[in-house]
């Protein structure tokens, strides 16, 4: 049986169907990638314009890459990704490249549409935007102020709308300078190519973001491929896409992805002296592959840093097995949501006193008849449903037939005993385990810090439905019952409470 195509692939029949036309008009501005030649040009690149009696020459624009950096290019010039990532080090030059490499696909694609998305608009106007101006040759053409257009200072570019963050170069292709959290705005688009920078802080929504970009390269144009430049910042949904090749759901993600990683300290157009302040600030410690090498670290300042994939996650299969077989007792937690997700969590318990959590239900734009309508739909078992203080939701629960109470919802005490059953006991055994299932749940866990709590921006609805059901009543008993049964020392240790 034939292997089942990828995107890329689909794209490319239907691109064959019906290719788009180019200009008639061919770019007078020839690019060049030069050899890294940081004494003679230490900021990598340079523009030259032809003179008599070669007036109709084209102009060159050459810029010069490092090795990692020609690997880049060589994976992208190889058609054949539909992701291509420069992992990187911080000041490797991955934005650098991102910008020059898409200001090169917009001059050799005239009339074309491009697209390069930053963080938000605030970060991307501070960091990737400038650099993509930075790779215009002219004068200050990173000067934007109230009255001066600085990209407009340079030959290769017509118009500069900051208004609608639109850059129109001399051949009529156009880049759109746009943002991660405002993602839904290009869904109607198409593009030849697109450049995200620093993807590892887009957050949960990557996975959809990708999902849509994937169906915008089209139409116009281009080699059809997204570039990312990124550090790794954790395990989280660039770690998932890149590493793991999953998707949000922790399914195959069905994109051809090729990652080039680079390490800061063979950049050449840094100083030995820069790269030693890297070294002195980074090497030994936990961020040292993602800082310096181009890798992925877990976050720091986590507020669950005792929970890992290798300890406290298993397969369902797995999970499943773990359970007492003689007990259907199940404890759920509830954290009620619409722009937000409504999660709901099930849990049962081993042998040995260990929460497991089995399921969960994490969906935005939701009612609570649609979580009353999966427990039904996947035959789960009765139990405590522990509920955030919605009167309304724990009294529909109660008339669907489940026994509902109002969570504690102790932001100290709660995290404090989520913390310690992350713990293993004298025998090795985790107090708390999560089946693989649960890759909304697991994700939060990993990327979720100190800095977070009690933050509007925190992505932590799942984190708190856990909560909700670790401090649950019924569960707290069942673990006090545990408790008692562990010998001396063991059942009285308890993690430090602290104060956010």
């Amino acid at each position: 049986m034939s292997p089942t195509p990828t995107e890329r692939q689909l794209r490319s029949e239907l691109a064959s169907l019906d290719p788009p036309t180019e200009s008639a008009t061919a770019p007078d501005v020839a690019i060049e990638w030069g050899e890294p030649a940081p004494t003679d040009r230490p900021d990598g690149m340079a523009w030259a314009v032809a003179s008599e009696p070669a007036a109709d020459a084209p102009a060159t624009l050459t810029y010069d890459l490092w090795s990692a950096q020609q690997d880049c290019l060589a994976a992208l010039d190889a058609g054949d990704a539909d992701i291509v990532a420069f992992l990187a080090g911080y000041g490797s030059g991955k934005t650098v490249f991102g910008a020059r490499w898409l200001l090169a696909q917009a001059l050799a694609h005239p009339g074309s549409r491009f697209l390069a998305v930053g963080v938000d608009f605030q970060k991307a106007r501070d960091t990737t935007y400038p650099k993509l101006f930075a790779a215009l040759p002219g004068e200050r053409t990173t000067l934007v102020t109230t009255g001066f257009n600085g990209p407009e200072n340079s030959p290769l570019v017509a118009d500069y709308n900051r208004q609608q963050h639109r850059l129109t170069l001399v051949n009529d292709s156009v880049i759109t300078l746009g943002s991660a959290d405002k993602y839904s705005r290009y869904a109607g688009a198409e593009f030849g190519a697109v450049w995200m920078d620093e993807p590892s802080h887009y957050g949960d929504e990557l996975h959809d973001l990708v999902g849509m970009i994937t169906t915008r390269l089209r139409g116009v144009a281009g080699p059809k491929v997204q570039l990312w430049t990124l550090t790794g910042e954790g395990y989280n949904a660039a770690w998932e896409i890149l590493e793991q090749r999953q998707d949000a759901d922790g399914e195959p993600i069905g994109l051809d992805i090729k990652v080039v990683r680079a390490s800061v300290l063979d950049n050449p157009y840094l100083t030995d002296g820069e790269k030693a302040r890297f070294k002195r600030k980074y090497a030994g410690t936990g961020k040292e592959q993602q800082a310096l090498h181009g890798g992925f670290a877990a976050a720091t300042g986590l507020v669950y840093s005792s929970f890992s994939r290798e300890t406290n996650v298993l397969s369902h299969a797995e999970a499943l097995d773990r359970l007492n077989d003689t007990d259907e007792w199940r404890i759920y937690g509830y954290d009620a949501g619409w722009n937000d997700p409504r999660v709901l969590l099930e849990a049962g318990q081993t042998p040995y006193g260990q929460i497991v959590v089995l399921d969960e239900f994490y969906r935005s734009e939701t009612h609570v008849e649609d979580v009353i309508g999966w427990l039904r739909r996947h035959d789960k078992p009765q139990g405590f449903i522990v509920c955030e203080h919605e009167p309304a939701d724990i009294t529909k629960f109660r008339q669907a037939g489940y026994r509902a109470e109002r969570a504690n919802k102790s932001l100290d005490a709660g995290i404090a005993e989520v913390r310690w059953r992350f713990e293993s006991d004298g025998e090795g055994r985790p107090g708390l385990l999560i089946s693989d299932r649960c890759q909304h749940l697991i994700r939060e866990l990993l990327s979720y810090k100190e800095t977070h709590v009690r933050t509007a921006t925190a992505e932590d609805h799942a984190a708190d439905a856990l909560r909700y059901l670790i401090m649950g009543e019924e569960a707290v008993e069942r673990e006090r019952e545990r408790r008692e049964s562990l010998p001396g020392p063991e059942s009285r240790r308890r993690s430090g409470v602290t104060t956010f």
